[in-house]
């Protein structure tokens, strides 16, 4: 043995054992081992998992044998494998065999909380910090969101009953108190939940500590051994004295305490049940601006849920030495988001009954139909807040698929259309573009419908983007139809176009993202908004034109992203707005792969400027896929502690001007919680200052004309820009 780990002839035995190649349980080549060995494998009962209570000797070392794992679960590797001399104590348990090999046979720490080894031994304790710290931060993120909603909820529902009358105003504060206190529960189950994996952290670390100090304790033992059969009596004494200080380390091991998550919300009534002759009356607009602003915060919910979701699922895959009694808390917040919906759209009927009347008073049983009058059940389960793009993908599956469809569906629904990540982008660009449109003709009722009501956009800020907004998408069609490549790409597309966060975001694509080979996604920085999109998509287009110069063969499609709240300068030093756009980003970039047929791009690359590098390196550490390159330009630093590993691109760049002044004043600003990405292992640095043909950026900007004097990182002719496109045609920088 080799440090404790399975010695050169077990690693080169390694390749013989990759799935698929290790004889079956009734194979004959099983058999005729068994019988060389003269062992049989004896199953045990167990509730945290089977113990091998036999061995059998496997080149010349004590195994014991077992199908079912350890189990490498990896993209790459799959190795059904269990080391020689090594116990098996959980089946399933994860042996991150390549690691093991590369290191030396020495497990790093990330490794060692998946498998700890022992002299002889080796014992699996299947706890990744990296999971549960996930988990911890989206049970942290959910808790506080929710607890905000729910005391927001109470002040909209004062502003929406002060002109609600009878039976029905009743109803609609009993609902909305049950809304609020499930709210208030649920963040307090997440609260648990967040204290509960802390818990199950520390418990770990102790057992990993236990469990080392064993392996070092029979380390010593074993040299005291050898001293003890020497026959110098020197040596056994020295071996006597040593024993006798050096006791045994305590082998009781450590029980995680089980993980419990229980949450289901109540159902809510929405039929007053009055007599024949009462009625109800409201003002409609106050109940609309009650519906647009639940949605908003039910948008913002939703993408708790997906995060919640997805890190729920690697907690129990990849820490299952905890046990976990009642894990209902996932399933019990999709059903809060889908009563959330269906309140919304019963809300929105009654509104709409009250506007049709004149806004006087209707009876009750006019009423309780509105009840009644629901979507089709798929476009219903396609609408439910908080679906991953994977979900939405698989919903979208069950609806009418034509162009006429969408473009015959309510406003409303329009609206929850359009921002839906995991339908294809050409069906989002209808409705997009139909709400966009009804916002340049009637912008005081996407306004409301939108639930700008309390948030701090004004009318007329939000009239002057959505202008602003019509005008970059009719240039992106212009420019569009002159893009290089085939006429089938030579499209633009609005994906995108809602809220997030108080501020109005929306996504233009040039070219068409649902067929493009080769996609690309920029996220800008601070003091971003929809009003400069028209900007950002004239660099979009200098940079599918540069990639496309390097590679005529491909497909592109170059999406301006400002699908997040950006921070103003004020801002710009707290993390606050990059950990809130990060979910917003992954949901985006999952849901180009999963509303694809072809299972995505071959190419992915994803761009990021300034703030938005913050925004964007946090939101590749949730995605469900991974990217090939993330470019970060002129940014204002990475989280710190942040493994560049964790992030899933395969690539990781980092570019910064000596004549941009902002970057670094950015990072000095958020000094107590970022740094600059040069100084994170694994991030590969390329030039932004001028070379044969190119220009070197003069200050921060991500564009400015061509004749200007000032460059951009995306002015036409820069450094950056030449070297990101590169990237981009090749998927990373360099031959």
């Amino acid at each position: 043995m080799n440090g404790n780990i399975p010695d050169a002839r077990w690693r080169a035995s390694i390749p013989t054992l990759m799935a698929g190649d290790r004889p079956r349980a009734d194979s004959t080549e099983r058999r005729e081992m068994a019988a060389r060995e003269g062992k049989h494998h004896e199953g045990g009962g167990g509730g945290t998992g089977r113990r091998l209570r036999s061995r059998w000797n496997w080149i010349g070392r004590s195994y014991p044998p077992s199908r079912t794992g350890p189990i490498l679960r990896r993209p790459s590797l799959n190795w059904p494998i269990t080391p020689p001399d090594c116990r098996e104590v959980r089946r399933g348990a994860a042996m991150p065999i390549d690691r093991l090999v590369a290191q030396g046979h020495r497990p790093s720490s990330r490794v060692e909380g998946q498998i700890a080894i022992h002299t002889g031994v080796c014992v699996t304790i299947v706890f990744d910090d990296g999971a549960a710290d996930a988990l911890i931060a989206a049970a942290e993120g959910a808790s506080g969101d929710l607890r905000s909603q729910a005391m927001a909820d109470r002040v909209r529902v004062e502003a929406a009953v002060r002109e609600f009358r009878g039976s029905y105003a009743t109803l609609f504060t009993t609902d909305s108190t049950i809304r609020s206190e499930d709210t208030q529960r649920l963040a307090g189950v997440f609260a648990d939940l967040k204290t509960s994996i802390d818990r199950a952290k520390r418990e770990a670390e102790s057992e990993r500590r236990r469990l080392r100090e064993s392996r070092e304790w029979s380390a010593r033992e074993e040299e005291r051994e050898q001293r003890r059969a020497s026959g110098d009596p020197l040596a056994v004494a020295s071996a006597y004295i040593d024993g006798v200080i050096d006791r045994r380390p305590d082998d009781t091991a450590v029980h995680p305490t089980p993980v419990t998550a229980t949450f289901l919300p109540r159902a809510r009534p929405r039929t007053a049940g009055g007599s024949s002759g009462s009625t109800s009356s409201a003002d409609p607009d106050a109940l609309l601006t009650f519906v647009g602003a639940n949605r908003a915060a039910d948008g913002s919910a939703g993408q708790h849920l997906i995060r919640v979701k997805n890190a729920w699922t690697r907690f129990c895959s990849a820490c299952s030495w905890v046990p976990v009694q009642g894990s209902t808390v996932v399933a019990g917040f999709d059903q809060l988001m889908a009563e959330n919906a269906l309140e919304a759209s019963w809300i929105e009927g009654i509104a709409n009954a009250f506007d049709r009347a004149g806004g006087g008073a209707l009876p009750d049983l006019m009423l309780d139909a509105v009840a009644t009058v629901t979507a089709s059940p798929a476009l219903s389960e396609l609408l439910r807040p908080g679906l991953t793009p994977a979900e939405v993908a698989a919903a979208w599956a069950k609806v009418p698929q034509t162009d006429e469809y969408i473009e015959s569906l309510p406003l409303a629904t329009q609206y929850l259309l359009a921002n839906l990540d995991g339908i294809p982008a050409a069906k989002r660009d209808i409705a997009s573009r139909a709400v966009l449109a009804a916002a340049v003709r009637d912008p005081e009722r996407v306004y409301t419908l939108m639930g700008f009501g309390e948030q701090r956009i004004g009318r007329s800020d939000f009239e002057e983007q959505v202008n602003a907004l019509q005008e970059a998408v009719d240039a992106a069609d212009l420019s569009a139809e002159t893009l290089p490549g085939p006429a089938a790409s030579k499209t633009a597309q609005l994906v995108g176009f809602g809220v997030h966060d108080g501020a109005l975001v929306a996504a233009v694509s040039l070219g068409d993202l649902d067929t493009a080979k080769n996609v690309t996604v920029n996220v800008p920085g601070m003091n971003s908004d929809v009003a400069g999109m028209g900007e950002r998509v004239v660099a979009a287009e200098g940079l599918l034109r540069q990639a496309h110069s390097d590679d005529r063969s491909q497909t592109y499609a170059v999406v301006s992203w400002v699908g997040y709240h950006a921070p103003n300068p004020a801002e710009v030093g707290a993390p606050d707005r990059s950990e809130s756009g990060a979910g917003q980003l992954a949901s985006f970039v999952d849901g180009v792969f999963d509303s694809r047929s072809d299972g995505g791009p071959d190419t992915f690359t994803v761009a990021a400027h300034s703030y938005g590098s913050t925004t964007a390196v946090q939101g590749l550490q949730l995605t469900e896929h991974q990217v090939d390159s993330f470019v970060s330009y002129g940014s204002v630093g990475f989280p710190r502690g942040t493994e560049i590993d964790d992030v899933h691109a395969a690539n990781v760049y980092a570019t910064a001007a000596k004549d941009d002044p902002f970057a670094p004043v950015g990072q000095w600003l958020g000094v107590a919680t970022r740094a600059d990405p040069l100084g994170f292992d694994g991030v590969q640095e390329f030039s932004s200052e001028a070379a044969e043909g190119t220009r070197g950026v003069t200050g921060h900007d991500m564009w400015h004309e061509s004749d200007s004097d000032d460059v951009g990182y995306l002015s036409n002719d820069s450094t950056t820009l030449r070297t990101l496109a590169q990237i981009v045609a090749d998927g990373k920088m360099g031959p």
